[in-house]
């Protein structure tokens, strides 16, 4: 599968991960990735799938 981004009037980063998840990305993977950038206490996050009625 190809996944292409059109980022001519910018990109959240925190939405894209979150599509990116919801697409099926390992957040094993963003665990990982994170952890490796040794900013231990400078953010958290939580990884939850919540459905929105409107």
């Amino acid at each position: 599968m190809d996944l292409y981004f059109e980022c001519n009037f910018g990109i959240s980063g925190d939405m894209s991960v979150g599509a990116l998840l919801d697409l099926g990305a390992d957040k094993d993977v963003l665990n990982k990735a994170l952890e490796s950038l040794k900013l231990d206490n400078e953010f958290s996050y939580k990884i939850t799938k919540q459905t929105v009625m409107q």
